[in-house]
C-alpha cells in the first residue's frame, strides 16, 4: 500500500498547490468496490458516498448539546401535537446533475424506506409523507412523534430519477448523482478520487479534489509526516507521543466524545438469558486496560447507562453517573449464584466450561484485539472466550442472524437518548429465536414489555422534563438487568498534518468534529474551513 499511497502523488505541499487532499477514511476495506449506495446501514458502500456525495436532511451537532444543524433542507418545524412534521429543502439544493433537489426526491426516498425495512435503521414510522409545492415536504404520525424527529431528519436522501425502479438494497450506484459537495471523479479498488462540483450550493471549499486510499497503518505515521497524507479518521497507537511530539507545530489532533463503546450479549443464548451471568461479564471487564491498550486516544470509562456525563448530562441519573469498577470477587459470585462451580479455573456446570463465542470484524486490528483483551479478562472468573475475526460480509449476516455470543459496537448520540435506545432496545428490532434477523441495532435480540413501554412513552412526550425522568427509568433497566455492558465513551477525531492545509478543528478551536466518516454535514463544515499552506 506505501508503494500505491507513493504513486498517487507528489511529498510535501504540492497537495495543497492543486487543491487536493488526501484522506484515511478508515473503512477497515482492504480492497474497495464500487458501490455509492448511501440508503444502506451495512457498511458495504464504499467511502466518500456519505458527506461527501450524498446528504441528509439536518445533522445533529453533539458537541452543541444536540442541536439540529441545517444540511439538505433549511428548516423544520414540528407541530405542537407532534403528529406533524414540516421540512422545507433548501431552495439553492441541487443535484450534481444540475437539476434541483425537489420536495418529490425526499419524499420518493422516505418511500423507499418505509417499504423496506432493511432500509431503516433508526426504526422511524409515520403514516404518511407528501410534498406540498416544489421544496416542502409534510409528513403526519398516528402519534405524538417528539423523539423521531433527529432521525428522520438524519435520513440521506436520493434523486428519484435514478432509483426508480431500483432495489434499493442492492443496487451499487456506480455512477452517484448525488446533492454533496463532491463528485466520483476516479475510481479504483485502491482509491477513490472525489471532484468539488463546481455549482455547489451550500458552502464555500477550497479542497479542489478529495482522495480516500486504502491506507496501511504501519506506513500511516510516515505519511502524515511527510504530508503525503493530510487527515486520518483511524486509531493511531501512541498518537501523541508517536506523531504529535514529532512536531507540535505541524502535527495536531482532535478527539472529541461522540458516543458510546458497548460489549452486547446474544440474549437467546441460554447461558446469556441469566443475569447473573451478564453481570459477572459486567464486573469481570477492566475498562481502563482496555482504553489503555487499545481505545482512541480521549476514551474514557462511563457510565453503565452508555451515556457520556460530558454531553448527555442532563438525561443521566446522577446514581449511575460513575463506571462500573472491576471486581473479580463480585464477578465469581455473580457466577456462583448462576449455578456455576469455579475450580481449577474454569467456571463449570453440569461438567461443562461456560463458554462464549465472540465475533469481530477481521479487518479492525484495534478491535480484535479489544476482544483478546476482554477474552483474558473473562478467562481470570473462568469463562473461556473464543475470539472470532470474520469478514466484514460474514460478520454483518452473523450478528443480524444471532449466530454469536458476544459482540461489540458503537453507538452514536443523537437530539435525545431515545435515538440510541430505541433501535438498540426495542423488541419490534429483535428478530426471532429461530434465527431471524435483528434490524437496527437490536443485534442483543432484547425483548422486554417494560423498556418497549417506556420506549413508547418517551416516543409520545414532547416535555423534556418527561422525557428525561421516562430516560432515567430506562437508565435502571439497562443498570439493573445489563442488557449490554459500556466499554468506555468513544471519540469521533482525526489527525491531522498542517503542511499543506491550515484551519483544521483543536482542543483550543473546537468548532466541529473532524472525522472523516462521521454522520452531518460535520467534516462538509471542515472542508469548508480549511485553507491551503502557500
Amino acid at each position: 500500500m506505501s508503494l500505491a499511497l507513493t504513486a498517487c502523488q507528489d511529498s510535501g505541499s504540492a497537495n495543497s498547490g492543486n487543491g487536493s487532499m488526501m484522506i484515511n477514511y478508515a473503512s477497515g476495506k482492504t480492497v474497495l468496490q464500487r458501490n455509492f449506495n448511501p440508503l444502506t446501514s451495512t457498511g458495504d458502500a464504499s467511502p466518500g458516498t456519505r458527506i461527501y456525495m450524498y446528504q441528509s436532511l439536518m445533522g445533529v451537532n453533539v458537541l452543541k448539546g444536540g442541536e439540529f444543524e441545517p444540511w439538505l433542507a433549511s428548516t423544520q418545524k414540528l407541530s405542537p401535537d407532534g403528529r406533524t412534521l414540516t421540512v422545507d429543502i433548501d431552495k439553492k439544493a441541487t443535484w450534481s446533475d444540475g437539476k434541483p433537489v425537489t420536495a418529490e426526491d425526499v419524499v420518493f426516498t422516505f418511500q423507499l424506506v418505509k417499504k423496506t425495512p432493511a432500509l431503516n435503521s433508526s426504526g422511524v414510522s409515520f403514516t404518511s409523507v407528501a410534498a406540498q409545492g416544489e421544496k416542502t415536504v409534510v409528513f403526519h404520525f398516528d402519534k405524538p412523534a417528539f423523539t423521531q424527529v433527529a432521525s428522520i431528519l438524519q435520513q440521506y436522501i436520493v434523486p428519484e430519477k435514478y432509483w426508480t425502479g431500483k432495489n434499493p438494497v442492492t443496487f451499487t450506484n456506480p455512477d452517484p448523482v448525488g446533492s454533496g459537495p463532491y463528485t466520483l471523479k476516479r475510481f479504483d479498488p485502491q482509491q477513490i478520487t472525489l471532484g468539488l462540483r463546481g455549482d455547489y450550493w451550500r458552502s464555500r471549499i477550497q479542497v479542489k479534489e478529495v482522495r480516500l486510499p486504502v491506507v496501511n497503518s504501519a506506513t500511516e505515521i510516515s505519511q502524515l509526516t511527510s504530508g503525503q497524507e493530510d487527515l486520518s479518521g483511524g486509531a493511531i497507537p501512541n498518537l501523541e507521543k508517536q506523531y504529535v511530539d514529532k512536531n507540535p507545530a505541524k502535527n495536531g489532533y482532535f478527539y472529541p466524545t461522540y458516543g458510546s463503546l458497548i460489549l452486547v450479549f446474544n440474549h437467546d443464548r441460554g447461558a446469556l438469558k441469566d443475569v447473573h451471568v451478564r453481570k459477572a461479564v459486567e464486573s469481570a471487564i477492566d475498562r481502563k486496560q482496555l482504553i489503555q491498550l487499545v481505545t482512541q486516544l480521549g476514551a474514557t470509562p462511563i457510565s453503565q447507562t452508555g451515556l457520556d456525563a460530558a454531553t448527555q448530562g442532563k438525561w443521566l441519573d446522577p446514581a449511575y453517573k460513575d463506571a462500573v469498577q472491576t471486581d473479580l470477587a463480585a464477578a465469581k459470585s455473580q457466577l456462583q449464584q448462576a449455578g456455576y462451580t469455579i475450580s481449577g479455573g474454569k467456571a463449570t456446570k453440569g461438567g461443562k466450561q461456560l463458554t462464549l463465542n465472540y465475533i469481530e470484524v477481521a479487518d479492525f486490528a484495534d478491535s480484535v484485539q479489544r476482544a483478546r483483551i476482554i477474552a483474558d479478562q473473562l478467562g481470570k472468573i473462568g469463562i473461556k472466550v473464543n475470539v472470532q475475526p470474520l469478514a466484514s460480509g460474514t460478520y454483518t449476516d452473523t450478528r443480524a442472524k444471532g449466530d454469536f455470543d458476544l459482540a461489540a459496537y458503537g453507538l452514536a448520540y443523537g437530539a435525545v437518548p431515545w435515538q440510541v435506545y430505541n433501535p438498540l432496545l426495542n423488541s419490534q428490532f429483535a428478530g426471532t429465536a429461530n434465527g431471524g434477523k435483528a434490524q437496527t441495532n437490536n443485534y442483543l435480540r432484547w425483548r422486554d414489555k417494560s423498556t418497549d413501554s417506556l420506549l413508547d412513552q418517551l416516543a409520545n412526550s414532547g416535555d423534556e422534563q418527561t422525557q428525561i425522568d421516562l430516560t432515567r427509568r430506562l437508565e435502571k433497566i439497562i443498570v439493573d438487568q445489563v442488557p449490554f455492558v459500556t466499554l468506555s465513551n468513544i471519540t469521533a477525531g482525526c489527525a491531522w498534518s498542517a503542511r499543506n492545509w491550515t484551519g483544521f478543528p483543536s482542543k483550543s478551536d473546537p468548532y466541529d468534529i473532524c472525522a472523516p466518516w462521521n454522520g452531518g454535514p460535520a467534516f462538509e463544515n471542515v472542508l469548508a474551513h480549511l485553507k491551503p499552506v502557500k
